[in-house]
């Protein structure tokens, strides 16, 4: 008798073979819509123009030599064209209009000649804008190029990082480029643009395209890239219309959140770039081993009260988180032990006042007057000092552990057994300044300056700061707004030097390379430059009052409404320098050599022209009341209006001179001087002494000869226009 199947099982064996069926049925669906999507997927537009620009690609770089092609394809040849010869893989393969441009070596050097050639402008578009590539060699770059009135366009800001912009390393060389905004200001220009492209436009000569970070990363990474040269026309006026015509993102919402977010960053990541990687982990709360305040917080206002009403003494007062931005505070306040953690003090005046034992966690001090002040064993670390002064103060045992010190003036600082860890102090002033047994681990020095009294630990190598000593090597050094009185920088090499708004009062620069520095307001006063070479020099509204420039070289510098009050520029080369509106007044420029100098509205009274080479200068409307200008070279000269009736002007020579409407009135010593070929149309002579002068060809158009309270001009002896003889 056989075994039947129960019917429960039977109805289970049933339902599942309906499953199955439908199952089957619901696949096949699956799959033949799957099948539709990846025929719409596979034949999309984009796919078959990348196809064909992979096809382009591939005719282009096989074997990557001598390739003949086909006729279809328009290419003549492709040949290798080596670069910078670093890396093996680095090549740039090149058609008749295009070339590919291999790996990052291949993108900066394209870059580099872009900035060597360009006559009128360079187009750079890069998200990113980081010191691995923009270092001290590119900026010399875009500061030759831009020397030439080449302009630079620079596109940058990522669209992702608009809550996050500048933060970490992307953006650490904004404010070098920012400088040179400042210093090109019609030449040098920086875009926001909230974008992810790469591109370099030269004039019309050339553009690139690329994948390069071209100002983000160096070359040093083996990391793959790929780009394409073209010399085509119209994809060059392409990319020059797509900078031109985008609009800067501060027109719009996206841009006040990249601008906002920039003001709110930290000093140390957006000026400065003290921070290398996107994650530093922060310091521990118990690192310091600070005890926090247990007096009760005091707000600004109550403590303004109490200080206006006289207040001196507060010990141990909890200001935590306070606004006192700006305030002047006097020397006799105490405030040591007192809790200022996170309080801001930008732009205050401390000047000596006691704050030892504070703290000042995460402190705001920028640009503040610390002058003296007294911060022994307080807590600095985490705060914000950039360009503060802190000259001559007391921070032994001090703790600025990462603080930013960038620009500060540290001058003759206590710093013994202070905490200087991870701080920054790039360009930060050390001279005489005493570090003796202070913790300088992972300190960053670039730029920073000390000379032979700076006091550091024993063994401690200050690596990438500059020593400031007589022939010292500081080629485009950045010390601007530096206190360097009294400095003793004699034959050091400062060419290029950055020095504008620098304090080098009474300074020693005496046979100093100062070529192509930049001095703009910088002060001079009483300085020695003895035999300095500043050739090609910015001193525009420099203050050089009694400064010692005797023998210098000041070819080519620029003057322009500078203070040379009371100096000494005797035997100076001054050739086409500009001293347009400078004040020159009783200074002694005697035996210099002034040919085609700008003096035009020079303030000339009192000074001293002895036996000088002014031969084609142009002193038009300048001052020279009470001037000496005897034995002087004048050919050639320009001093329309300038009015010469109290200059003394013997055995000057003013042949082929422009003196139109020039004064000489009751000047007396003319005699003998020579006019010859000189256009003296307008001149005013009456009752001068003209005696035995030489008029020889000279145009007396209009020149006014005559009386004056009876008594006219004295033409003994002359000889006139006509080669005549006056009677």
């Amino acid at each position: 008798m056989s075994s039947q199947p129960e019917p429960d099982l039977v109805t289970r064996i049933s339902q599942l073979e309906q499953q199955q069926v439908q199952l089957k049925k619901y696949i096949t669906s699956l799959k033949r819509r799957l099948d539709e999507y990846s025929q719409q997927f596979n034949t999309r537009p984009e796919l078959q123009q990348l196809a064909e620009l992979q096809q382009r690609l591939d005719e282009l770089c096989e074997n990557r030599v001598n390739i003949s092609s086909s006729p279809e394809t328009e290419v003549s040849s492709v040949e290798i064209i080596p670069t910078i010869p670093l890396l093996e893989t680095e090549v740039i393969v090149s058609s008749s209009e295009s070339q590919l441009v291999f790996d990052r070596l291949g993108s900066r050097s394209v870059l580099l000649e872009a900035l060597e050639i360009a006559e009128e402008r360079v187009i750079i578009v890069c998200p990113w804008l980081n010191c691995n590539s923009i270092d001290e060699h590119l900026l010399q770059k875009f500061r030759f190029c831009l020397s030439r009135n080449c302009q630079i366009d620079i596109g940058w800001g990522y669209l992702g990082d608009r809550n996050k912009i500048g933060k970490g390393w992307r953006y650490n060389a904004l404010s070098d480029l920012q400088q040179l905004e400042q210093d090109y200001p019609e030449l040098f220009r920086l875009k926001l643009l909230g974008t992810h492209e790469k591109y370099i436009v030269c004039d019309d000569k050339f553009a690139m395209v690329g994948s390069h970070n071209v100002l983000t990363s160096g070359v040093h990474s083996a990391e793959r890239e790929v780009g394409i040269r073209t010399t085509d026309l119209q994809i060059i006026q392409g990319l020059i219309n797509r900078f031109d015509e985008s609009q800067e993102t501060e027109k719009s919402e996206i841009v006040q959140q990249f601008l906002g977010s920039i003001q709110r960053l930290d000093e140390a990541e957006y000026l400065e770039g003290i921070v290398e990687t996107e994650d530093i982990e922060e310091d521990d709360e118990d690192e310091d081993n600070f005890e926090e305040s247990q007096e009760p917080p005091v707000t600004a206002e109550e403590f303004l009260r109490r200080y206006n009403e006289g207040e001196r003494d507060f010990t141990g007062i909890n200001l935590a988180g306070v606004d006192l931005s700006g305030q002047t505070l006097s020397s006799d306040v105490n405030l040591s032990g007192a809790n200022l953690k996170g309080v801001n003090l930008s732009g205050s005046n401390l000047r000596y006042m006691n704050l030892s034992n504070a703290n000042l966690k995460g402190a705001n001090l920028r640009e503040a007057d610390l002058v003296g002040v007294n911060l022994n064993g307080s807590n600095l670390s985490q705060a914000n000092l950039y360009k503060a002064n802190l000259a001559v103060s007391k921070l032994e045992k001090a703790n600025f552990r990462k603080a930013i010190l960038v620009g500060s003036n540290l001058r003759q600082a206590n710093l013994s057994q202070a905490n200087l860890s991870l701080a920054n102090l790039k360009r930060c002033n050390l001279l005489g300044a005493i570090l003796e047994e202070a913790n300088l681990q992972e300190v960053k020095l670039e730029k920073a300056f000390y000379d032979s009294n700076t006091r550091f630990p024993s063994r401690f190598e200050a690596v990438g700061a500059y020593l400031l000593v007589p022939g010292a090597s500081l080629e485009e050094i950045d010390l601007s707004s530096a206190d360097l009185r009294n400095i003793n920088l004699t034959e050091a090499n400062l060419q290029g030097a950055n020095l504008n708004s620098a304090n080098l009062e009474n300074a020693d620069l005496s046979s100093a390379n100062l070529s192509q520095a930049q001095l703009q307001k910088a002060n001079l006063s009483q300085a020695k430059l003895l035999q300095t070479n500043l050739v090609q020099t910015n001193l525009s509204e420099a203050n050089l009052k009694n400064a010692d420039l005797t023998s210098a070289t000041l070819s080519k510098a620029n003057f322009s409404k500078a203070s040379l009050v009371y100096a000494k520029l005797a035997a100076t080369d001054l050739s086409e320098a500009n001293l347009s509106e400078a004040n020159l007044q009783n200074c002694n420029i005697s035996g210099a050599n002034l040919r085609q100098a700008n003096l035009m509205q020079a303030n000339l009274r009192n000074a001293n022209f002895l036996g000088s080479d002014l031969n084609s200068a142009n002193l038009k409307n300048a001052e020279l009341s009470h001037a000496n200008m005897s034995q002087a070279n004048l050919i050639r000269i320009n001093l329309v209006g300038v009015n010469l009736s109290v200059v003394n002007l013997s055995n000057a020579n003013f042949s082929y001179a422009n003196l139109c409407g020039t004064i000489f009135y009751g000047n007396n010593q003319l005699n003998g001087i020579n006019f010859t070929e000189a256009d003296l149309r307008g001149a005013n002579f009456q009752t001068a002494n003209l005696e035995n002068v030489n008029f020889r060809n000279a145009n007396i158009t209009g020149a006014d000869f005559g009386e004056n309270n009876g008594y006219p001009a004295n033409l003994k002896g002359a000889t006139m226009p006509d080669g005549t003889v006056h009677e």
